[in-house]
């Protein structure tokens, strides 16, 4: 089946092979053995590319589901056979500002025999690794695509505020227009990756501008540092200010017609969460259950 996959991936028997570190002439082998085996024709052979047939696109889908499958069983296995019992926690940048400390220093005093493990993410790679069983919950931004299959709750609302130079053209500045940091250097996530820089640029393009993106950072803390570099502005969630970086100011934006909140949601698989990963998730849920609505940190500028 991987094998299959490769080669149905890459579309070429040449490049699959290289992907698996193998020689050509036995990875044909194997796919004329799973042909014969399944007593179809999977793939459609030219000198230039390979192409699935009707048969080979079903098999395709179920043997990356068995894949995936045999991943998970793996990984669940592995972490049963683990002398310290751990929840593995995979977070977004801003995750870390207030809401994840406080409630990892809460776990570990109710439940201390627990090692939490944690695993700093874009909110697309939580996703695939919480299919795969890697993580038990994910704090992730609340926007993410592709989590219709996850239980979640929202633990954290935002104002997003503007991430500027202190010493340069906002200086003097106490608030500011997205028409005016369109005309400066302007760091994004990149947007093949999140689905959050994508509704940076909509920001913008809802009063008529866009903005000048000189540099891509993945990590929050990424684009801050570039900021504080002054390589350009930003736009982050205003939780970014408890850091403290220097040379960074964070300005709230003035633009009424854009929606200008950043919601930061914790989500989960039911069925790949460990006991100890249910008693973090129950945990969580009590702490923003007494803080309800989930806090919303306008105050900290």
């Amino acid at each position: 089946m991987q094998h299959f996959v490769a080669v149905a991936e890459e579309k070429h028997f040449g490049n699959a092979a290289r992907r698996l570190n193998m020689s050509q002439p036995p990875l044909s082998q194997s796919i004329q053995r799973l042909e014969a085996e399944l007593g179809v024709t999977l793939l459609e052979r030219s000198r230039r590319k390979v192409e699935l047939t009707r048969a080979g696109k079903i098999f395709l889908e179920e043997a990356r589901r068995t894949l995936r499958q045999a991943d998970l069983a793996r990984a669940m296995t592995q972490r049963a056979g683990q002398p310290i019992p751990d929840v593995r926690v995979s977070f977004i940048g801003p995750a870390l500002y207030h809401v994840l400390p406080s409630l990892i220093v809460k776990f570990r005093s109710a439940v201390p025999d627990v090692h939490v493990r944690l695993f700093e993410h874009p909110s697309s790679r939580q996703v695939e690794g919480l299919q795969h069983g890697e993580f038990d919950v994910g704090f992730v931004t609340a926007a993410t695509d592709r989590t219709d299959e996850f239980d979640s709750f929202i633990v954290e609302r935002s104002r997003i505020v503007a991430a500027v130079p202190a010493n340069g053209p906002f200086a003097e500045h106490t608030s500011v227009a997205l028409n005016e940091l369109a005309q400066q250097p302007f760091i994004t996530p990149p947007q093949r990756y999140s689905i959050y820089s994508k509704d940076m640029l909509e920001m913008f393009k809802a009063v008529g501008v866009m903005p000048q993106v000189t540099q891509e950072a993945t990590q929050t803390n990424t684009a801050i540092s570039l900021v504080a570099a002054g390589l350009g502005c930003s736009l982050v969630p205003a939780t970014a200010a408890v850091a403290h970086v220097r040379n960074v100011k964070y300005l709230p934006i003035i633009d009424d017609t854009v929606r200008t909140v950043a919601e930061l949601a914790m989500i989960w698989l039911p069925k790949h969460v460990s006991e100890r990963g249910k008693s973090f998730i129950e945990l969580v849920r009590a702490q923003v259950d007494e803080s309800q609505p989930p806090q919303d940190l306008d105050t900290l500028l």
